[in-house]
């Protein structure tokens, strides 16, 4: 079988502790035409030194050191334009938190080749330490420029396994076409980070080509939903803010500008409310400051929108623009596979994902199970004990069993949930319980 070349980009920047994990995978790689580039961005944590010890002797992982921090799209591009030059067919953009599947790139590439319309791949992203949930399965995007993971924080099940057109692919995991790129261009460098990847894809669409899920293809990632404190954080909120009008204005034609334009107001009038009644008013001046910034990007834009494909006016994204939410959907995700706390009848219970862990002492415990939609149908959650079963729970109410246990980790899985889209939380819920041992509540 033809293995045409692959190139996988580990952007790097003093993110030493995550590279042993991810270049184990890639090396674990069912395909063999692969080429592994650490490419680093002036780390000062002996990222280099680590895999060229760790990992050199392969001749298939190499090394592009930049000098300085060019950033997410400028380290990136500058692995793009190195696989360029050694001819490379596909190129996966991989950020260096990440695991593959042993059959991850077999599995994009097999799709690429079906599929010569495809200019890029989403593959399917699961969170690296509680891989029953979701991080992405591509991109959405709102009618003002938002955009937020597709499928983040669900549970991981057949409903997110079917093929579909996303408008974008999540630069964390994202399979390119080199020959695309030769009509796209790269990132661009002036975001910063911050929807580079989505602007990509757009052009992607732009030219011609679609971009698509890949779900048969898994990456697991080290996902982290917070901004970070302080100045970082202002330097994030403000960046996305800006990046979203400079994104409209790159590829929105007139018609689509005046069509966002009420919801684009109605979602600036509603982030300022909020930032005022929350005391918060950096992000008013972010958003002061990203309107202006807008304002002089204006120029650059339009002749960036009048240099695209002729197609860019009627492209194939377009229906796939969310109307609402305008911004990202809340995303809970759970720690250990438990849920923040919840009332229900008057007593408080603590929902779980598909899969939780509990650390138990040894002595009674005492486990019971509520089942907060019993017309959906019975909730049932088998339990293990540090790997040997212990029993299942099944209710359409609520059911309570004690168990004499020694002292260990208990597992909890859910044979089946109960989906945000019928119940209206925003996560899908295994069951809910209440956990004790000798009477002191555990969860």
């Amino acid at each position: 079988m033809n293995e045409p070349l692959v190139h996988v980009l580990v952007i790097n920047w003093n993110g030493r502790e995550h590279l042993v994990d991810c270049f184990d995978s890639l090396l674990a790689s069912s395909y063999q035409n692969a080429k592994f580039v650490l490419v680093d961005n002036g780390s000062e944590d002996d990222s280099i030194a680590l895999v060229e010890a760790r990992f050199g002797h392969d001749a298939r992982v190499s090394i592009l050191p930049c000098t300085d921090n060019i950033g997410w799209s400028g380290g990136n591009n500058a692995g793009i334009r190195y696989a360029q030059e050694q001819d490379a067919v596909y190129i996966f953009l991989l950020n260096n938190d990440t695991a593959i599947a042993p059959d991850c790139i077999e599995r994009l590439v097999a799709t690429m080749e079906a599929h010569p319309e495809y200019g890029a791949l989403a593959p399917r992203m699961l969170l690296f330490d509680q891989p029953c949930l979701l991080n992405s399965v591509g991109l959405e995007m709102s009618v003002i420029g938002a955009a937020w993971d597709r499928g983040i924080g669900r549970a991981d099940s057949p409903a997110w396994h079917e093929p579909v057109p996303v408008v974008g692919a999540c630069g964390g995991a994202c399979f390119l076409r080199a020959s695309v790129l030769e009509q796209t261009g790269l990132l661009p460098e002036e975001f910063e980070i911050y929807l580079d990847d989505l602007d990509l894809c757009l052009r992607i669409w732009n030219a011609g080509f679609s971009v698509q899920t890949c779900p048969d293809a898994t990456v697991r990632h080290k996902f982290s939903a917070t901004m970070g404190e302080g100045a970082r954080a202002r330097r994030k909120y403000y960046l996305n803010t800006r990046n979203r009008f400079w994104l409209l204005l790159r590829h929105y034609p007139v018609r689509r500008l005046l069509a966002a334009a009420f919801p684009l107001i109605a979602g600036e009038c509603r982030a300022l409310g909020r930032a005022i009644l929350e005391g918060e008013f950096w992000r008013v001046g972010a958003h002061l400051r990203a309107w202006c910034s807008a304002a002089r990007y204006f120029p650059k834009a339009r002749r960036f929108h009048r240099d695209q494909s002729p197609s860019s006016s009627d492209s194939g994204f377009w229906p796939l623009i969310r109307y609402a939410p305008l911004f990202c959907p809340p995303v809970i995700l759970p720690e250990d596979g438990w849920y923040p706390p919840v009332r229900h009848a008057d007593e408080t219970l603590r929902p779980m994902a598909p899969v939780a862990t509990l650390a138990v002492p040894a002595g009674p415990l005492r486990l019971c199970l509520v089942n907060c939609y019993p017309e959906r149908g019975p909730a049932q959650v088998s339990l293990t004990l540090n790997g040997k079963v212990l029993g299942t729970l099944q209710s359409t109410g609520r059911e309570e069993a004690i168990f004499d246990v020694g002292a260990g980790l208990l597992t909890l899985r859910a044979t089946s949930i109960f989906p945000a889209s019928e119940t209206g939380n925003p996560m899908d819920i295994g069951a809910w319980f209440q956990i004790h041992s000798s009477d002191n509540p555990l969860v």
